[in-house]
């Protein structure tokens, strides 16, 4: 399986009414073309996201310019980097999720460590402040309330992991029918997608 059908199934996983690919929604064939249309990593610095006043109003909550010139990726799976990362064990430290952005004020610090904490337990990990591994991150957008300009509540993410090797920064979003949702599959994509990175077939990072 490729490392883009790997992502997309990632995405997929846990999604309220999902099915998964080649299962009813797309042939082989079809995924297989999904996957090279979607395959092009671009610079994030190149992204109509970047370059829109709304998509500048969100960086710099937490990333760093330099941070900015690495990510690469596409609008539908993100923009990330990775070099270096590699997933061992199942212990991590969590250093939460801030509430960066305006439009995130909402979204209470419990919430996110709620969330974080659901999900580490629905996967097995343990939460240890001592561990090599450790995740942080901040919502800088969010849809709390859907309006005809925003019809789908979901948040804007910019999540980093630490390993002891390298670090993988995600910028990322995740929409739902609700805001909790959102929140929880937000929380639970860059779990599911960490332990993959670096993996065999998946695409390298420069340092």
């Amino acid at each position: 399986m490729s490392w883009l059908l790997l992502l997309a199934l990632v995405m997929l996983e846990g999604a309220e009414g999902a099915t998964p690919l080649g299962k009813g929604w797309l042939t082989p064939e079809q995924a297989e073309k999904l996957a090279v249309k979607l395959a092009e990593r671009k610079p994030f610095a190149d992204s109509q996201e970047a370059r829109s006043a709304a998509g500048r109003q969100t960086m710099g909550l937490f990333f760093t310019a330099q941070d900015y010139r690495v990510l690469r990726g596409n609008p539908v799976h993100g923009y990330w980097h990775a070099a270096g990362f590699k997933w061992e064990g199942s212990r991590i430290a969590w250093d939460g999720v801030e509430s960066r952005g305006k439009s995130c004020r909402a979204i209470t610090g419990k919430a996110w460590d709620v969330a974080f904490r659901y999900v580490a337990r629905k996967h097995g990990l343990t939460v240890d402040e001592k561990a090599p591994l450790r995740m942080r991150g901040a919502c800088v957008h969010a849809v709390v309330n859907s309006s005809p300009q925003e019809p789908v509540r979901g948040v804007v993410m910019e999540m980093r992991l630490d390993s002891p090797t390298g670090a993988f920064r995600w910028r990322y979003s995740r929409g739902n029918p609700t805001i909790e949702g959102a929140v929880g599959a937000s929380i639970e994509l860059p779990l599911l997608l960490a332990p993959k990175v670096n993996r065999a077939g998946w695409p390298k990072d420069e340092p």
